[in-house]
């Protein structure tokens, strides 16, 4: 079961004595155990268990030093012997935390990065148990229900009535993840705890660890849905030819060549009137050892659609077509049609073969 802690210093100092001085399994290491702890974070019942603190111990018990150090200045020192420094200042992040026994010898040196932390997910009527936690440390979780205890209708303290410990299934990196047997609940505290254990010179071991606890509170809201638009359509069009089916050279040299386009969504339509007998773009009629030259390209229109509809090309001859058309009395001619849509997709209409006298 977690130990509470102690309002008054000495109390804790003697309670981390105590547990030091356990009797030790014959696996133990004979060398001195020092230990460096931080604790952080707020209960149900700030008033009655403070929790922010940074605490050392050694055993057997020697001359001990706890120091918070911050940008080169120890803001926090205490200095005991034998009974276990304690101070009742938790250290920013970033700070540097020192670990001497005795006075002048550093056993540890650490930058406190805040954590572990627990996710907002640790929540009422959750299971949950997750959060960050320092690379390579081992991560355990518990909940505690406390309530006040009264003496004549006077709160002289608190009483623990619920206990439980989290499973932690995953340890990967800084995250870690697991679950409670049974739903969190509000009025409850919930625990992270971190730990790391070193071996040093002479068989002596020094153990750092880190814990945050908080009230367990409401669970957050869900993130809104994240609504992706649907795809476009695939772009299609139509072509209606109308009167340039019977179109003369002479309204295509005087006044350009008109037609009908329809499209399924925004886009440009871009027309073009070839020569037939050379090469057109987007076909390849070379053969293996002749490639005819590149047809003429009599007249180019095109027409913007600001959304899905019909839209009017006008074709205008260019400079080479109106010197191919300028003595000719009929022409074969073809018609290509390209549409591109807002979005960069392409497609090809048919195309479609025109005669135009004179």
């Amino acid at each position: 079961m977690r130990q509470r802690r102690f309002s008054s210093s000495i109390l804790f100092a003697l309670a981390l004595l105590l547990a030091l001085a356990a009797p030790a399994a014959a696996s133990s290491p004979k060398g001195p155990r020092y230990s460096l702890r931080i604790s952080s974070g707020e209960t149900t019942f700030p008033e009655w268990e403070p929790i922010g603190s940074t605490s050392g111990g050694v055993h057997p018990s020697a001359q001990i030093a706890v120091s918070i150090i911050r940008g080169g200045v120890t803001v926090y020192r205490d200095v005991e012997n034998g009974e276990g420094a304690w101070l009742s200042q938790v250290p920013h992040v970033g700070d540097d935390v020192t670990l001497e026994s005795p006075v002048g010898t550093l056993i540890a040196s650490v930058v406190y990065d805040g954590l572990p932390t627990i996710d907002p997910t640790v929540c009422a009527g959750s299971t949950n148990f997750s959060g960050s936690n320092s690379l390579g440390e081992v991560v355990e979780g518990q909940f505690v229900n406390n309530v006040l205890k009264y003496r004549s209708g006077i709160p002289i303290g608190t009483r623990q009535i619920g206990f439980g410990e989290a499973q932690v299934k995953t340890l990967s990196g800084t995250t870690f993840g697991g679950s409670f047997l049974v739903p969190l609940a509000a009025g409850e505290d919930v625990i992270a705890i971190e730990s790391l254990k070193t071996s040093l010179t002479g068989e002596a071991t020094y153990t750092y660890t880190s814990e945050t606890e908080r009230p367990v509170g409401a669970c957050p809201p869900p993130p809104p849905p994240v609504f992706h638009p649907a795809p476009p359509p695939a772009l299609q069009g139509t072509l209606t030819l109308g009167k340039l089916l019977h179109a003369s050279i002479h309204a295509l040299l005087k006044s350009g060549l008109r037609d009908a386009v329809t499209i399924n969504q925004p886009g440009t339509v871009v027309q073009d009137l070839f020569a037939k007998g050379g090469t057109m773009p987007a076909h390849a009629s070379a053969t293996k050892h002749h490639k005819p030259p590149p047809a003429v390209l009599l007249a180019r229109g095109s027409a913007t659609a600001k959304a899905a509809g019909k839209v009017t090309v006008v074709l205008h001859v260019t400079r080479r077509g109106r010197q191919r058309l300028h003595s000719a009395h009929s022409i074969v001619a073809v018609l290509i049609t390209t549409l591109r849509s807002s979005g960069g997709a392409t497609l090809n209409l048919q195309r479609h073969t025109l005669r135009l006298h004179r």
